[in-house]
């Protein structure tokens, strides 16, 4: 083919149109995948800082929950060295547990003085999966999940909540660091 043949066809209106189509597929298609198809609210999708929190529309649950958490000082302060830790909080910002317990559990970490590039936050869709496929070989069902690890090993989780009734996020930190 010679390349007026190629230019014409890449002028045709036919050709031009789909290619127009496409891309507006394509946009759709990445900025619709963070709306929450059952609310038709945003969602946080991938890894995110908590500076994203901070902001419209999750503000209003994330800052209160923060504020109003009164962490147990004198657990946390048993637990021996936090920051020899990595973690990894898979949440949905769809989600009342998440909503509950997210701040909470980022209130914690601040307390504890865990630097944030020992912490990860990761958004889930409903069917608990993120874009970047985060959420691979992790089991990870229900959130928000905390995963605990030391030296790239989880040696331990909170999923939803606290372990039991009894239970309080810090107690279960405390028991996944002994």
């Amino acid at each position: 083919m010679d390349s007026n043949k190629i230019k014409q066809f890449l002028m045709h209106p036919i050709f031009l149109g789909l290619l127009v189509m496409f891309s507006m597929y394509s946009v759709w298609n990445v900025t619709s995948g963070n709306i929450d198809p059952k609310t038709g609210q945003k969602m946080l999708l991938g890894s995110i800082s908590l500076d994203e929190l901070k902001e419209d529309p999750f503000e209003e649950w994330y800052a209160s929950g923060f504020q109003e958490y009164d962490v147990d000082y004198q657990l946390i302060s048993a637990i021996e060295d936090p920051n020899v830790y990595t973690y990894e909080v898979f949440l949905g910002t769809w989600c009342e547990d998440s909503r509950k317990e997210v701040p909470r559990i980022a209130k914690i970490f601040k307390t504890l003085g865990v630097p944030e590039e020992n912490v990860k936050y990761i958004g889930v869709n409903r069917d608990k999966v993120s874009p970047g496929n985060e959420q691979e070989g992790k089991d990870i069902r229900y959130v928000p999940t905390l995963i605990v690890k030391n030296n790239d090993v989880e040696i331990g989780r909170i999923v939803e909540s606290p372990s039991s009734e009894s239970a309080t996020l810090e107690s279960d930190l405390f028991e996944i660091s002994l």
